[in-house]
This record gives structure tokens, C-alpha cells and sequence, in this order.
């Protein structure tokens, strides 16, 4: 999922929306940053990502 949530901030850096592409690709730093290698499903890397997008 994280591959295609930094294609969504592609498109919104396409479509002239610099700081919500910002955003975004922040908050996938952040979480590939804090990852420990435990296992995640899709919903849960998903939530973790929507929760850091919307701080």
C-alpha cells in the first residue's frame, strides 16, 4: 500500500496540490522510519498513514 499511497502524492503534486503531496509523502517517511519489521496488513499500514496525513 505504500507504494500507491506515494503514487496518490505524485498525482496531487501533478494536479498543483504541493502541500497535500507533502503531506503525505511525510507521513510514509515517518511510518517507513518507525517500522520494526513486525508484520502489517494493508488496513492497518492504511490507518497508520491516514492518521499521520491528517496531523
Amino acid at each position: 500500500p505504500t507504494a500507491t499511497v506515494l503514487s496518490v502524492a505524485l498525482l496531487l503534486r501533478h494536479l498543483g496540490h504541493e502541500a497535500q503531496a507533502v503531506r503525505i509523502e511525510d507521513a510514509v517517511t515517518a511510518d517507513l522510519a518507525e517500522r520494526d519489521g513486525t508484520f502489517r496488513t494493508t488496513e492497518e499500514i492504511g490507518d497508520a498513514l491516514a492518521v499521520r496525513a491528517a496531523v
